[in-house]
């Protein structure tokens, strides 16, 4: 370490310390600013929290473009309703004595709980080599929610104009621009539910009295159950043909939970009815026969008894907001809607299991915040466990004035709306044009590069694969179904996909023993996969005595393979497969943008998308 590094920390902490103490200082100067670079996006998160209690808020930063060499926050509330119980450092050493030697640089916070205002300092003591160069969690903030707060909404906010209380720096100490994101804290004076008998809608008619309400607090967050009567509820199935039981609860909620027993569910089941569950933010629709409520008992052994199953479907705004906005634009998309956990769970003796796979799709829909410009809603998309967002097939709907996105899926977990815009230079005036930058933008298919898709390149069996499971929002197997084929290695890019199609299967191998995963993939082949989706979502196939009259209109009919006839026949009355001249060309390969076009002819047919 040289001279002059060795005199500059302790100068740094020195500095530090006094900055806090007199608070009106600032570190870097307001008018010398590092080369142009985009702005540092700073977070403060959003957090509820009852009366009387402590919450943590988040306070974080996106991919800064420049390294950061310092920053000075300062966050200013109201003293009458809330007071700081501590500031904790996600990044930073808050040891003024050793943190010029720390890896993770220095610290320091001050808080004036009588003018409500906190501030935050942190400088990379080595002066550059330990700049911050990621996304990251700076801080965290405990706040207690003091009794009598006349508001529910406090606000955490920043003077953005003064460089005393927001200045960020490179690794020179010249200023960042900085764009700041206030945080919001939702403070329940009481529960905000009346405890008691409510009302459940059964096939669109109000039954009244027929649950009850209760809403705790639970870390922070409320926690809104209603839960069904059985036995009165279970009484109207028997004498009525039911068809749909809707559990409905009012006004903006964090948490709801819906609330019924095994031997209901079974009922439901018998009757091929579905369980709604109904919020101001999203619903919920799930068939009983999707929950297997005999297969779930069998897990705690025969005998078990169906009432004393309790199944809970709950509906909840996903608590790490931030996580999902950060998904989405690291996918150069923006998020449109708060993002929406699904669960449901089933208990039995203080044990517990998750459903959360299901045979058929299971809709539920996101309320699009109003003002949101229709034409500005992609997709919806759910969170996978590596931090990114993929396509979950979706059909935007509108009722009454207000948008919403029915979001089509085989799993549960978070699922948010985005909206998110791609075209390829080299589709200008294909004929596929509108398809494959339709499917790019729903982020089913990749380009070859940023602005190609080569839309007239033949596609590999693994290629078509991964694109068929990306536009079913396939995303896990089924089951515990393995891969057995000799050619596709664990480590393989496409292994995932292709376990995933097998377990559905929507895929089968040669006859030895392989999948042929680079083999280009052909026009029959792909149909046969096509067709197998298609069936998968509930689409009338064609029988034996129609598939010759569905295939005649082909002149190259007799090179067609047998053991595809039947899913040529189906796809051509699905108006999936069209043919190109009057011939379908079977054994020639498929191209992209063949393979884009009618994909998207498959979810729109299966009702998974608009058209």
């Amino acid at each position: 370490m040289t001279l002059q590094r060795k005199m500059f920390n302790p100068l740094l902490v020195a500095l530090l310390a006094a900055t806090l103490l007199l608070g009106g200082l600032s570190l870097g100067s307001p008018y010398v600013f590092a080369a142009k670079s985009s702005p540092i996006e700073l977070k403060i998160g959003d957090v509820s929290v009852n009366t009387g209690g402590t919450v943590d808020i988040p306070v974080s930063i996106k991919q800064p473009e420049r390294g950061i060499g310092s920053y000075n926050v300062q966050l200013n509330y109201d003293p009458k309703a809330l007071e700081i119980i501590s500031v904790k450092p996600k990044y930073g050493d808050a040891n003024t004595e050793t943190c010029s030697e720390s890896q993770e640089g220095c610290f320091v916070s001050n808080t004036d709980q009588e003018s409500g205002w906190l501030r935050v300092i942190w400088v990379d003591t080595t002066g550059g080599d330990r700049l911050i160069n990621e996304a990251k969690q700076l801080f965290t903030v405990q706040v207690k929610a003091k009794s009598g707060s006349e508001s529910a909404k406090q606000k955490l906010t920043v003077d953005k104009e003064d460089p005393v209380s927001l200045t960020f720096t490179d690794g020179d100490m010249h200023s960042l621009p900085v764009a700041v994101t206030e945080g919001e804290v939702t403070v329940y004076p009481k529960l905000p539910i009346d405890t008691g008998k409510v009302k459940v809608i059964v096939d669109g008619k109000e039954q009244g009295e027929s649950a009850t309400l209760t809403s705790v607090v639970v870390n922070g967050r409320v926690v809104t159950t209603i839960s069904v009567d059985n036995e009165k509820v279970a009484e109207q199935l028997k004498q009525n043909q039911i068809k749909t039981l809707t559990l409905p609860v009012e006004g903006s909620r964090e948490v709801v939970v819906g609330e019924l027993n095994g031997q209901l569910v079974k009922l439901m089941e018998n009757r091929d009815a579905a369980l709604v569950i109904q919020t101001n933010q999203a619903s919920y629709t799930l068939s009983a026969s999707q929950m297997n409520i005999d297969q779930v008992a069998g897990q705690w052994g025969a005998g078990t008894a169906l009432q004393d199953i309790k199944i809970q479907v709950t509906i909840s705004v996903a608590k790490d907001k931030q996580s999902v906005e950060q998904a989405a634009a690291n996918s150069e998309a923006d998020l449109i809607a708060t993002p929406v956990q699904f669960e449901v769970t089933a208990s039995y003796r203080g044990k517990s299991v998750t459903i959360d796979r299901f045979s058929n799709y299971v809709s539920r829909t996101i309320a699009i915040p109003d003002g949101v410009d229709p034409s500005r809603i992609t997709t919806g998309v759910v969170m996978a466990s590596d931090g990114t967002i993929t396509h979950v097939p979706t059909v935007i709907t509108q009722s009454e004035g207000h948008y919403y996105a029915q979001i089509n899926s085989l799993t549960n977990s978070t699922y948010a709306v985005v909206w998110h815009s791609k075209t390829f230079a080299d589709v200008t005036n294909h004929w596929a044009k509108a398809d494959i930058n339709d499917l790019a933008s729903r982020m089913v298919i990749q380009g070859v590069s940023a602005d190609r898709f080569a839309p007239d390149r033949s596609v590999t069996r693994a290629e078509f694969t991964a694109i068929l499971l990306r536009a079913l929002g396939i995303h896990t197997p089924k089951d515990d179904t393995r891969v057995s084929f000799r050619d596709v290695g664990a480590t393989a890019w496409y292994h995932d996909a292709v376990a995933n199609a097998v377990s559905y299967g929507l895929i089968t191998g040669y006859s030895d023993g392989g999948f042929h995963p680079n083999a280009s993939i052909s026009r029959q082949e792909a149909i046969v996969m096509m067709n197998r989706a298609s069936a998968m979502t509930g689409q009338l196939q064609a029988s034996a005595s129609e598939t010759a009259g569905l295939t005649d209109p082909f002149s190259d009919k007799k090179n067609i393979d047998s053991w595809a006839l039947e899913a040529v026949a189906s796809g051509t009355k699905q108006g999936i497969v069209k043919g190109t001249n009057g011939k379908l060309l079977p054994k020639q390969p498929i191209t992209r943008a063949e393979s884009a076009v009618m994909m998207k002819r498959v979810l729109v047919a299966a009702g998974l998308i608009n058209s």
